[in-house]
């Protein structure tokens, strides 16, 4: 290896925390039907490069009174329109599936999940608006002089509303792969795939906390 590619690892490795990861932002795609009154929080939790961050509306603790039941929509993808890709549709369908999953798992806790809407039920609309995934090669080269340095993450839009289609909780998230998830860093989609499986969390947790 040159002395030039040398220097250029080591000082990566110094630039690690903030040059060479990924940093994922929430976007305003235009899926959720409203995005006013959304503020920006960011978490304390330490990510790779910096907290994740999230676009959210503060609820009242009776926003679900009325809701026995929540239903999740198939997820749509909308990463490939704001220039944020999975890099095949295997790994694309990876990432939707995991998020109405985690959707799914995470929101039972808080109101039954179910197959069909009834005359309670609000709706769980969702959407990934970019995809970044790890890049394995050039976290080989690098794994030796400074460890791996590209992570992967994701973006996502979320929101629940009545059948009157009146919105009652809405986040965009943006998540960045952990330094510790290490295998991530040699998996193309993994990363993607904590991401928004993170997200879905934040969400529940979010809709917990008004109640």
């Amino acid at each position: 290896m040159s002395r030039l590619i040398q220097h250029a690892l080591l000082y990566c490795g110094v630039l690690h925390a903030s040059v060479g990861c990924v940093k994922m932002h929430p976007t305003r795609s235009g899926f959720l039907s409203d995005y006013s009154g959304l503020r920006l929080v960011e978490s304390r939790g330490r990510s790779f490069c910096r907290g994740d961050a999230r676009l959210i509306r503060s609820l009242r603790p009776d926003t679900f009174a009325d809701i026995d039941s929540f239903f999740v929509e198939p997820v749509e993808w909308l990463a490939d329109d704001f220039g944020q890709p999975a890099s095949s549709p295997a790994n694309a369908e990876q990432v939707r599936r995991s998020l109405k999953a985690a959707l799914v798992e995470e929101l039972c806790d808080i109101r039954p999940v179910v197959d069909s809407v009834g005359p309670r039920t609000a709706i769980v609309r969702s959407s990934v608006t970019g995809v970044q995934e790890a890049k394995v090669l050039a976290n080989v080269l690098t794994l030796v002089q400074c460890g791996p340095l590209f992570n992967g993450g994701a973006a996502v839009e979320i929101e629940i509303v009545d059948q009157d289609g009146t919105q009652l909780a809405a986040e965009c998230v943006a998540v960045d792969g952990r330094e510790w998830e290490v295998f991530g860093f040699f998996h193309r989609p993994r990363h993607a795939v904590r991401a928004v499986r993170r997200a879905a969390a934040y969400v529940a947790e979010d809709l917990e906390s008004a109640k």
